[in-house]
């Protein structure tokens, strides 16, 4: 009698054999969208480097630079990504990719004509919509021409293109505004604050599946709602310890242990690359090397443990006394922390090609909520009102991790069983049909 483990092998096997090696096209497709998400990046992260100057220039506290960096792109996901998720499903998601680029290009530039909070406030929610068009067009599109036991590399390299923005924005934003200096004057503009000059810079540059009804999204929603629930909450979890320390890494630095922005800038830019890039790869590729083993909890049963060190990391990096062992202790953690092609992969092994957009687009929403509104805010909460004092800004980051990363690693330990239960009906269905 043969195993369940080799008849699971068989299964996905036979799963995948409609499935072509990736063509010359598929891999320059996920060279574009890598691309496009670098540009998104770079614009939503440079914020987190010019806090300072910002409170300052407008007279604002922690809370709203929370808002600033978090809300304007959470708040406004709910409205635009169901929308965008459906067209991405019925219409050309080139077409909605590209009028999401244009938006948010547009915006960001706006940002740094801002010369009071309200107006800096509505053009970074501007730059949320436009970006909220990226994410599921183009997971919909990497999971039609890649095969579903690759899935979690072909999208950790595409999340790359996130890593490297974020990257890029610490290390361009921070020489902009060193050589800024107190400002620049542009004729027709007047004096511009060196954060305004870095917003300009960086925010410059210049056929879909036969979609279901929308009764088939909630159909597969409740016939797989233990694992999307475990999914949702659990990487709405980690989504908001990355945020937060997207968000306020740079303020630690400069508060706790006095570098310059230049300093941030460059010394973060480098880490952010070469930790990040290295967590986000090995991250996908193991879990790929357990999924094609027939291990179909393996996106769970690997960050079910991954979240547990994070954590431990996260909550030891205040203990530091240097900004360089800060930045040692919280290694781990940042290798853990870029699971973005893991998270994505998770979804798309179990839903059905013409649901992705709408699906994705859904969970997308709430994972914005809870992690993109909330992980910064949270970080500033504890800040002005648990520690009452500006310096304790890593406390804030080191509770933070203590109490949603326990709570991530709960859910995905609880979310192993629906999820090898939802891949096997995801090989029933592809065999099926094949």
């Amino acid at each position: 009698m043969a195993t369940q483990a080799s008849v699971d092998t068989a299964d996905l096997a036979q799963s995948e054999r409609r499935v072509s090696t990736p063509t010359t096209i598929a891999w320059v497709g996920l060279g574009i969208l890598l691309l496009l998400g670098f540009v998104a990046f770079l614009d939503r992260q440079v914020v987190a480097l010019m806090v300072r100057m910002i409170k300052t220039d407008l007279h604002i506290d922690d809370t709203k630079i929370g808002l600033l960096q978090g809300a304007a792109f959470g708040l406004v996901y709910p409205l635009f990504a169901v929308p965008l998720g459906y067209a991405a499903d019925y219409y050309s998601r080139r077409w909605v990719i590209f009028f999401g680029v244009v938006l948010w290009s547009v915006c960001a530039m706006a940002s740094g004509l801002a010369d009071s909070y309200t107006p800096l406030l509505a053009a970074r929610v501007g730059v949320g919509i436009g970006e909220a068009a990226l994410g599921p067009a183009a997971f919909s599109l990497i999971s039609d021409i890649f095969p579903r036991n690759r899935l979690a590399t072909v999208m950790s390299i595409y999340a790359t293109g996130s890593l490297l923005g974020a990257s890029a924005a610490l290390a361009i934003g921070g020489a902009v505004i060193h050589w800024a200096g107190h400002g620049l004057d542009v004729p027709q503009l007047g004096h511009l604050a060196a954060w305004q000059v870095a917003f300009i810079v960086t925010g410059a540059r210049t056929r879909a599946e036969a979609s279901a009804a929308w009764r088939d999204v909630f159909t597969f929603i409740r016939d797989h709602w233990a694992f999307l629930v475990c999914y949702q909450m659990g990487f709405s979890c980690m989504y908001l310890v990355a945020w937060a320390s997207a968000a306020w890494l740079p303020s630690i630095l400069e508060r706790t242990y006095g570098w310059t922005i230049l300093q941030i800038g460059a010394t973060l830019g480098l880490f952010t690359a070469v930790v990040g890039m290295t967590g986000q790869l090995s991250n996908g590729l193991v879990v790929d090397r357990m999924f094609s083993r027939s291990i179909f909890d393996a996106h769970f049963r690997y960050y079910s443990i991954a979240a547990l060190v994070a954590c431990a990391c996260g909550i030891a990096a205040p203990f530091a006394g240097s900004a360089w062992l800060y930045l040692v202790a919280i290694i781990p953690w940042k290798f853990v922390t870029n699971f973005g092609g893991v998270e994505g992969a998770a979804l798309q092994v179990v839903t059905p090609s013409h649901l992705r957009g709408r699906v994705s687009a859904i969970t997308g929403v709430i994972g914005s909520i809870t992690g993109g509104t909330l992980g910064p805010s949270v970080v500033a909460f504890f800040t002005d009102h648990v520690f009452h004092n500006d310096a304790k800004v890593a406390w804030s980051m080191a509770l933070t991790n203590a109490i949603f990363l326990p709570t991530a690693a709960l859910l995905f330990w609880l979310g192993r069983k629906p999820m090898r239960e939802a891949v096997r009906r995801a090989n029933a269905r592809i065999a099926a049909a094949a």
